[in-house]
């Protein structure tokens, strides 16, 4: 049994440090990215950043310096005025940008990759003033992604709102460089995810990473503990102040579950207090067979939606998620795809839990609404997954075989009219991956598929009996908050129950179906919110709800319930 220990990461400490020359953080910021200006729209062939003043006084950046973290760029004396803009480039190019508005050459002015990199401005102190790591992925439109066009922010009052808050040039030249942005407007940051991910770096070392760059991030006697001992320091670990390391006064422990726990008043730069202040791990431990395995699929998705994999940790360990690879195998032609690895950073799947990986992590929680984002994780490309069947093999780092699957399309549900878009599941997640008995297709309830969350066919659920459950016996559709609606919950045996329901008054009149051959499997819930088949409410009286259950053995029952409407 796993032991939790409370790690305690408290606030305050400043992480901007303190502002000079009445500039700080934000004061002035990078409103625009020319990464790749090849073919050329209207603008020069030549690579350039933005600078926008927010604030109401003119700034000098002499001695400042712009940096991705490899080159450094020392500012000449060069004022920017309030509120306006200045053109950043290669001090040979500042002759051809002369014409669009206030520009500074810089000697060593970083080369923009196409692709994306980390951009940070300091001050002559070295305190940050303004950074972010820019992607391709930001431009929003795949044509201009590749290449003509620049990056954009759309509202500059949220700077270190990143890929929510930029998108591609709409300006017909490709850009608008010294000038008001052509995708300017209202766009506020209303969101701050939290902690991203936590991982031990040795038994000593802890690496915190949040989505953001927070504002205020201090460690004192007392405010970090774990197992009630103090964290002996706390680093930045970033140029952009969002990963920080705790050095630890008494080392982590293998098989122990950690929980790191942050202050709700760590904000981002718009003030957002963050969903996710909690996030556990443990020291992580070599990874053997049977350890992780295989336990939902989508190999066959829906036209523009991406497959996924999910994996479950069977075992008591933490393992990290790098040291597992992937691969397709193709039996007829005895190939194996490229290797695949599981995850390009350090992260802790702690026992019990799950980890999905896919080539589109934002399309994936859009179509599936029972997800867990945080369990899902987004990799360049999956290994080949054909419609009809396939071979999947997980080894570990010594190429050990940790699971394996085979899967066929004939492992849905038989009576599904279609299989695209749908999930299979395992009825087990400790079950043998090579078993096709113990695979189900998701069910309809559930939206089609779980990623990142227990399976919708889990088997814990057939020990109960088959059971329909009435929230109340009547109903008040009145909208004042009590009984307004009947909710159904069924709780039944078997993988493959198809629900039916249908309404009808007293009288034995057709009223309303509420459902039509559901897909139901263990459990579901239906809710009727006293309306007949036209959208309107009906009127006071005893309603009979007939309920047909079909499951894939043939058997067929009826259940009749009934709830009473009462109007006022």
């Amino acid at each position: 049994m796993n032991k939790v220990i409370l790690l305690a990461l408290l606030m305050p400490v400043a992480a901007f440090g303190q502002n000079m020359e009445n500039t700080g953080p934000a004061s002035v910021i990078i409103s625009e990215i020319m990464a790749d200006p090849s073919p050329i729209v209207r603008l020069p062939a030549r690579e350039y950043l933005e600078l926008y003043n927010r604030t109401g006084d003119q700034i000098n950046l002499k001695n400042w310096s712009l940096s991705d973290g490899i080159t450094k760029s020392i500012f000449p004396d060069a004022v920017i005025a309030p509120r306006s803009y200045m053109i950043l480039c290669q001090r040979e190019d500042t002759v051809v940008f002369k014409g669009y508005g206030k520009t500074t050459g810089l000697k060593s002015f970083p080369a923009l990759t196409n692709e994306g990199k980390v951009l940070f401005i300091r001050d002559s102190k070295g305190t940050l003033i303004h950074g972010i790591k820019y992607s391709s992925g930001w431009y929003g439109d795949i044509l201009k992604s590749g290449g003509g066009w620049s990056l954009e922010i759309i509202d500059t009052d949220y700077p270190f709102f990143e890929d929510g808050n930029w998108h591609a040039s709409r300006s017909p030249e490709g850009g608008t460089p010294g000038r008001i942005n052509s995708v300017s407007g209202s766009n506020k940051d209303i969101i701050f995810s939290g902690i991203e991910n936590v991982f031990p770096e040795d038994s000593s070392r802890v690496r915190i990473r949040f989505s953001e760059t927070v504002t205020y991030l201090t460690t004192g006697t007392g405010n970090i503990q774990i197992n009630g001992s103090e964290i002996d320091t706390l680093l930045s670990a970033d140029p952009l102040l969002r990963e920080y390391t705790a050095l630890l006064s008494q080392p982590l422990r293998k098989g122990v579950i950690y929980q790191l726990h942050a202050r709700n008043d760590v904000t981002d730069f718009a003030g957002n207090r963050m969903d996710r202040n909690e996030f556990s791990f443990g020291l992580p431990e070599r990874v053997t067979p049977g350890n992780i395995l295989f336990n939902e699929i989508l190999f066959n998705p829906l036209p523009d939606e991406p497959d996924f994999i999910e994996f479950y940790n069977s075992s008591e360990k933490t393992v990290n998620t790098v040291d597992l690879l992937l691969v397709s195998v193709n039996d007829e032609l005895h190939d194996t795809s490229s290797v695949v690895p599981v995850s390009a950073e350090n992260h802790c799947l702690i026992p019990c839990n799950y980890n999905v990986i896919t080539s589109d992590k934002r399309t994936l929680l859009m179509r599936f609404s029972t997800s867990d984002q945080h369990n899902i994780f987004e990799i360049p490309s999956l290994p080949s997954m054909p419609d009809d069947k396939g071979h999947l093999i997980l080894f570990n780092r010594n190429l050990e075989k940790i699971d394996e699957l085979f899967y066929y399309e004939e492992m849905h549900y038989s009576l599904l009219s279609g299989n695209e878009g749908i999930s299979l599941e395992k009825v087990a997640t400790d079950g043998n991956s090579a078993d096709k008995t113990l695979w189900h297709s998701a069910s309809e309830s559930s939206g089609w598929g779980t990623p990142g969350a227990p399976n919708s066919v889990l088997t814990e659920h057939s020990e109960r009996g088959d059971k329909i459950n009435l929230s109340t016996a009547r109903i008040t559709p009145d909208n004042d908050g009590y009984e307004d609606f009947l909710v159904i919950d069924f709780k039944l045996h078997g993988l493959g129950n198809i629900l039916s329901i249908d309404i009808f008054d007293e009288a034995g009149r057709f009223v309303k179906r509420l459902t039509d051959n559901l897909l139901a499997g263990y459990e579901a819930t239906i809710v009727w919110n006293g309306t007949a088949e036209d959208g309107k409410l009906v009127g006071t009286g005893i309603y009979i709800l007939l309920v047909k259950i079909f499951n894939e053995n043939g058997k067929s029952e009826r259940v009749k319930s009934v709830c009473t409407v009462i109007r006022n």
